[in-house]
């Protein structure tokens, strides 16, 4: 039993679905052996066959894979979309868009299929990828067996719901049972990683939600970093805006704002601030679902307008809460 066992109810249909979901999943490493392509499964797929091997207690809802490479990706996309699958944005595969984003979404209208995420990296947000280092080629290789390595795992596990807000109780359970298998070593590997990498943030606002209920336990963890002054103005600021993110363009500029402050160093934020303000076609056509390539030119105007107003509305109540 863990403290977040209830925030999510198991029911008769999560199995059904689970199982249909495992039963989709070894249809596409099908799919995909008969390409020549292999997949290295991701999130609830993946947490499937390791930690709730036995149980399944554990609801999800699609499919995420990862392709070692675009042209796998490309490849199998095109299997897939023979096979009553379709994109979910059209866009998706722009070359431009392609190279930002490094993720497509497969929809299907057949009940009996489930949607699929294929991923190019293991992290793909927008600017936090940006500043990661060699996260996602190092991770790619120590994978064993096409799986994650346990400590990478739960950093982009971490990652994931940190930017989501936490906002699903089944993550916050996913991340405390895997942290709850890892001996001394491994969590000193973990922080170290974390250290290395960028995701020292990210770890600290995890730690901080997962062991919520056991105080012992959090200050324990919190006592092997150093915490400087911003980290803790930056906890502060996690324990008091916890939301679900919509879909507006507005909460779009949000979360990309909310993805700044788990940012670990000062320069990397600013320069992905610059980006965000000027941004790319790739990144503007991704963070407005644009359609239309000549609509640019009133989506840049727009872009720095809304921007600017946002940084200015993030950064107060980033003051105010922290």
């Amino acid at each position: 039993m863990t403290p977040f066992d209830n925030t999510h109810p198991f029911h008769d249909a999560d199995l059904a679905r689970t199982l249909l979901v495992l039963d989709n999943y070894e249809w596409i490493k099908q799919q995909a052996a008969d390409i020549g392509v292999s997949v290295i499964p991701l999130k609830g797929i993946d947490l499937l066959q390791t930690i709730y091997s036995e149980r399944l207690d554990r609801p999800v809802r699609d499919i995420d894979i990862f392709c070692r490479c675009e042209k796998d990706c490309l490849r199998l996309v095109e299997r897939l979309c023979q096979k009553e699958y379709h994109l979910a944005f059209p866009f998706s595969l722009y070359p431009k868009v392609l190279a930002t984003k490094r993720k497509v979404v497969l929809l299907s209208c057949n009940p009996n299929k489930v949607n699929i995420d294929i991923h190019m990296a293991f992290v793909t947000k927008n600017f936090f990828s940006r500043t990661i280092g060699s996260f996602n080629e190092d991770a790619l290789h120590r994978c064993t067996d096409n799986c994650m390595e346990a400590t990478d795992r739960w950093l982009f596990l971490a990652q994931h719901a940190a930017f989501h807000a936490f906002s699903d109780g089944k993550w916050i359970r996913d991340l405390y049972l895997l942290f709850n298998t890892f001996e001394s070593e491994q969590q000193a590997a973990l922080r170290e990683k974390a250290r290395t990498y960028g995701f020292r943030r990210v770890m600290l606002a995890t730690i901080n939600r997962i062991f919520m209920h056991e105080e012992s336990l959090q200050k324990e963890q919190f006592s092997a970093f150093d915490l400087s002054r911003s980290e803790r103005r930056v906890l502060r600021f996690f324990n008091s805006f916890h939301r679900p993110f919509g879909r507006s363009p507005i909460d779009r500029l949000i979360t990309s704002y909310w993805e700044f402050v788990f940012i670990d160093r000062r320069i990397d934020r600013f320069r992905m601030w610059q980006q965000l303000m000027f941004p790319s076609s790739g990144i503007l056509t991704n963070m407005y679902r644009i359609r239309w390539p000549i609509t640019f030119w009133f989506y840049y105007p727009l872009n720095f307008l809304i921007s600017g107003f946002t940084s200015v509305f993030f950064l107060i109540i980033y003051l105010l809460r922290s």
